[in-house]
């Protein structure tokens, strides 16, 4: 593959090795484009603009020159691929366009923002040579000594452990937590096959004057899944999971379904948007601890599942919606509709909204218990207790104003 670098030098630029030397001119800043970057990664912004000094940086898109939209996904082999999408404006609002490049599963930090900063630099470059500083700007081409050939003896396959837990506790109250999964996939251009695992494990000790309460809450799941794209507006798959949750009434849970996805957009648009439709029927059979509210120590259930949503990353913000409604074919009445969604907005010049959460309408608690909660079990959540809904949410404003610049990066304290 071949490689570019860029490199922007002019002797202004250096700071002085002596101390009471001049400082360095800086009228050149007065020629140089402003950009705005808007992040969807949790870059290290600080990094790009202390290494990136041939720009100005604004604090809102409308004192920008260029806009610069930041965003990623995972790729198959776990590493990630970054999109840059460059919109120019003002006297470079003919210039617009979008690099990608990606960084390995195994790469370090430093090693993602050195990448990202040089693919930055690369879009850039063009805008810079329609300034004033195009005569401090050079290009290097370093060609490839031999050819690479590609080879990859794990044929896309993945595989990942973690585990991780944690424990707190003061003199009445004791906690214990773990957590632990294991993942396989092999991610293509045209599929998607997956298989997973999981353990959960939280124990609590309370201290009840003359005796300790022990509550253990339990989980346990696996499952596998594939999907192929059939055209850039269709995919289609299915998947098989088990699970298990004392806390849920749930002994043993098996489910099959199948999966339909029609995109309104292109599938190679996921970057800036994707609306969806996904068609989800499945079929499961479950077993419980406790006889159920009808009476039932196990079920053979048979249910539809609709989603709709929408994901979009625009100048103004970003925007992630979704609905899912679900019933079961036996009774139509033990259904659930739930909504969900996201926003970063963008109102007004430094005015920013970030809002967000779900709300759950819930008719299909099949597993619940037979016969009252006790106290304990009501306080301490012990078990599943019987609601019509459930709901979260979040909302955060900013507003900054004054200097329309960024460009100084101050690492004290």
């Amino acid at each position: 593959m071949l490689a570019l670098g860029l490199a922007l030098t002019a002797a202004a630029w250096a700071e002085p090795s002596d101390s009471t030397a001049a400082r360095p001119d800086s009228s050149w800043r007065n020629q140089a484009p402003r950009i705005y970057i808007q992040d969807e990664t949790y870059a290290d912004v600080d990094y790009i603009r202390a290494e990136i000094t041939f720009v100005n940086y604004v604090r809102d898109p409308k004192d920008a020159d260029i806009h610069l939209i930041v965003s990623s996904s995972t790729t198959g082999g776990g590493g990630s691929e970054y999109t840059l999408d460059f919109k120019g404006l003002g006297t470079f609002k003919d210039m617009s366009f979008a690099l990608r490049h990606n960084t390995k599963a195994d790469a370090t930090s430093d090693e993602s923002r050195t990448a990202l900063v040089a693919a930055i630099k690369r879009g850039l470059a063009p805008y810079v040579a329609r300034t004033g500083l195009r005569d401090m700007l050079s290009v290097d081409f370093t060609p490839p000594t031999s050819a690479i050939p590609v080879a990859d003896p794990w044929r896309n396959w993945v595989f990942a452990l973690s585990a991780n837990g944690y424990g707190q506790g003061e003199r009445s109250l004791m906690t214990l937590y773990g957590y632990g999964n294991a993942d396989i996939s092999r991610v293509t251009e045209d599929a998607k096959l997956d298989f997973g695992g999981y353990m959960s494990i939280t124990r609590n000790r309370y201290d009840m004057g003359d005796s300790w309460l022990t509550v253990t809450k339990e989980s346990y799941g696996s499952s596998a899944f594939y999907a192929r794209k059939l055209s850039n507006h269709f995919s289609a798959g299915g998947g098989v999971d088990y699970s298990n949750s004392r806390y849920n009434n749930v002994a043993l849970d098996l489910s099959a379904s199948p999966q339909v996805e029609y995109c309104l957009t292109r599938y190679p648009e996921y970057v800036r948007h994707k609306v969806y439709l996904r068609f989800q029927p499945g079929v499961s059979y479950q077993c419980y601890y406790d006889t159920t509210l009808d009476d039932r120590l196990n079920a053979l259930l048979v249910q539809n599942a609709l989603r709709a949503g929408v994901t979009a990353t625009r100048r103004w913000g970003t925007v992630d919606l979704s609905v899912t409604g679900s019933h079961y074919l036996h009774d139509l009445s033990k259904n659930r509709l739930t909504l969900s969604g996201s926003a970063t907005l963008r109102i007004v010049a430094g005015l920013s909204l970030n809002v967000g959460g779900w709300y759950e309408l819930i008719h299909d608690q099949l597993s619940l218990r037979k016969g009252d909660a006790t106290e304990e079990e009501r306080l301490l959540r012990i078990r599943e207790l019987a609601t019509g809904y459930t709901y979260y949410g979040w909302i955060g404003l900013s507003y900054t104003f004054g200097s329309i610049y960024n460009n100084i990066v101050n690492p004290i304290f």
